[in-house]
């Protein structure tokens, strides 16, 4: 664990040298663009969006925080050796475990992008994980959903999870839909969802 601790903190130490030449490097798969180039965007300009939690570190996510200058952002990974990819303030942990770490009815969103199916795959981790999420939303607040429909990645689809069934369906931020395939070769899917408003 040192190790690959140590090698993901050098290699963020590069990436954010090259980030401030202006070089941002990233995934230009079609999935990650629509997330980059729409989606984050379109919650930057969105004044009920105020805070923001992040699920799943990777080195092609760690300037996610930056394209939301605008918004408190938080990130969340499992693994610790990724923290060196995360945001500040980051969150080491399961998102099985969000409700000890972040408090209820705190957030207007929760995005949770390739993290089912990769590694969040029982369906009572996928439920805990889902649930807690949902406690941690502000009423109104935003869930959106990135997963594979592609085996064995859609275990736990999302009309399977019972978590989400107290949700309201929502356009994904920037687009008129509930539901897209942004990256057909790996049937990557985003869904929108909000927690219903009190009363």
């Amino acid at each position: 664990m040192p190790a690959k601790a140590d090698l993901y903190r050098t290699a963020a130490r590069m990436l954010g040298t090259i980030d401030k030449s202006g070089w941002i490097l990233r995934y230009r798969y079609g999935d990650r663009r629509l997330l980059e180039d729409v989606v984050l965007p379109a919650l930057n300009r969105d004044p009920a969006v105020e805070s923001l939690l992040l699920v799943g570190c990777a080195w092609y996510t760690r300037h996610y925080p930056g394209l939301l200058p605008r918004k408190r952002v938080m990130t969340m990974e499992i693994d610790p050796a990724k923290a060196a990819f995360g945001g500040d303030p980051h969150i080491v942990a399961n998102m099985t475990n969000i409700t000890e770490h972040v408090a209820a009815n705190s957030l207007d969103a929760v995005i949770c992008n390739g993290v089912l199916g990769w590694g969040l795959d029982e369906p009572d981790a996928v439920e805990a994980a889902f649930a807690g999420a949902t406690t941690c939303l502000k009423p109104g607040g935003l869930f959106l959903l990135g997963w594979n429909d592609i085996s064995p990645r859609n275990n736990c689809p999302p009309d399977t999870i019972a978590a989400l069934d107290g949700m309201e369906i929502a356009d994904i931020p920037g687009l008129d839909t509930h539901s897209l395939i942004a990256l057909e070769r790996n049937q990557h899917c985003y869904q929108a969802y909000r927690k219903p408003d009190e009363g």
